[in-house]
């Protein structure tokens, strides 16, 4: 039976967050985790805490099988819907990484939510020749990577946790400049703890001067975090090191580069646009999700819970 859902897992394709990988992550972050599977479906749930009571969420899952998604999702939803209830939670939050209507979804009693992990993201086939991923990227940054040894840059990978600093201090600069929030310190650290994790760092003169994390799992790197000096900007060096990502990862047998979330907007205002067209800038193509949805076990709760959250967004708002 153990060969068998691992046979029907490697068809059904897991996203990394989706993962026994993620799951040793998310333990050590101190959440209590639990992992569900049957004959076309799996799914690593998370409990989450509130003030109002538990809720179990599935990052990017539950994983379905493609040929038959909605049969899948009904299986894994009838099957999470009994672990919530043993778990005392109120909702479950799921992401399917398959394309479904939203009337669909809606029939199945799910209610969508904002969404947690981005609804669309941007994908490279890693498969062609090398020169041609390069020749579909834009000339100068490609032009830039051929070229950046000659302007005294260095490239180089770690898996060292305490060298997560590198990014962190880059992050916090790029932070007070944007006004956001960086990522917590011991939270990247513990993702290359848990080994699934490189850090890639570009410096001249053995000095930093910008800082990438990324993430490998099932034949798939994934882009996480990103961030560089802003006195270097002139030497395109977010595009060098992700260049170099992309093709170390073709080099050790990738067959795809998930740039993990864009905007599907031509709205020159909203915020990810200008990431978006970024990244779009390496080749690729669109690749969309469901999004998150929420699926309630004990209505009044949830009611009550989406009203606080509302009114938490808009108190965030006023704020900004």
């Amino acid at each position: 039976m153990a060969l068998k859902y691992a046979i029907i897992a490697v068809i059904m394709r897991a996203h990394l967050l989706q993962s026994r990988n993620w799951q040793s992550y998310t333990e050590l972050e101190g959440y209590k985790t639990f992992w569900i599977e049957g004959e076309d479906y799996q799914a690593l749930a998370i409990l989450h805490h509130t003030k109002l009571g538990n809720y179990l969420f599935c990052p990017y899952g539950p994983t379905l099988d493609p040929d038959s998604p909605l049969s899948s999702l009904k299986h894994a939803l009838s099957a999470l819907q009994k672990l919530a209830k043993e778990q005392q939670a109120f909702f479950v939050r799921i992401e399917p990484t398959v394309e479904l209507h939203s009337d669909i979804l809606k029939k199945l009693d799910l209610v969508k939510s904002h969404d947690i992990e981005p609804a669309h993201t941007w994908v490279l086939d890693l498969t062609p020749p090398q020169t041609d991923l390069i020749d579909r990227m834009e000339k100068n940054k490609a032009r830039a990577w051929r070229n950046y040894t000659k302007k005294g840059i260095s490239i180089r990978t770690t898996k060292n946790p305490e060298e997560i600093t590198i990014l962190t201090n880059l992050l916090q600069q790029v932070a007070e400049r944007d006004k956001f929030t960086p990522q917590d310190e011991k939270h990247l650290k513990n993702q290359l703890e848990s080994g699934f994790a490189t850090l890639y760092v570009s410096e001249i003169d053995k000095q930093p001067i910008a800082a990438s994390l990324v993430y490998d799992y099932d034949g798939i790197r994934y882009y996480a975090h990103a961030a560089a000096n802003d006195d270097y900007r002139k030497l395109a060096i977010g595009a060098i090191l992700l260049i170099q990502m992309i093709i170390d990862a073709k080099n050790t047998g990738a067959h795809e580069f998930d740039f993990w979330g864009v905007t599907t907007s031509d709205d020159p205002s909203h915020p990810w646009y200008g990431f978006t067209r970024f990244k779009k800038s390496f080749g690729g193509q669109i690749k969309n999700y469901s999004g998150t949805w929420d699926l309630p076990i004990h209505p009044v709760k949830y009611r009550l819970y989406q009203m606080v959250r509302h009114a938490n967004r808009l108190v965030r708002k006023i704020r900004k």
